[in-house]
């Protein structure tokens, strides 16, 4: 009879070959901001184009928690503009 079996990983170990042994690349602002802009124009785009909430609450949620931490890779008057105008949508969406 074998020994007890070993759970993997659940977490994995890297390769070395993935990252040939270097740190993966760093996030840096020019380019976090060039990620989350279009997918915080995606999701303003979305709610005002609806007439009524498109989301289950549970997802709406969600994407409110996504859009507030997601603006915090712009700039302060850029992040601030935008959460407003997703506030305004959620407000009028949800009312």
């Amino acid at each position: 009879m074998s020994g007890p079996t070993r759970q993997p990983d659940l977490f994995g170990t890297p390769q070395p070959d993935l990252f040939d042994g270097a740190a993966p690349p760093a996030q840096t602002a020019e380019r976090m901001q060039g990620l989350v802009r279009p997918r915080l124009a995606a999701l303003l785009a979305e709610a005002r184009a609806a007439e009524r909430m498109p989301w289950t609450p549970q997802a709406a949620e969600v994407n409110a928690l996504l859009f507030h931490n997601m603006a915090n890779w712009l700039p302060a008057e850029e992040r601030e503009a935008l959460r407003a105008a997703f506030r305004r949508e959620l407000a009028r969406l949800s009312g």
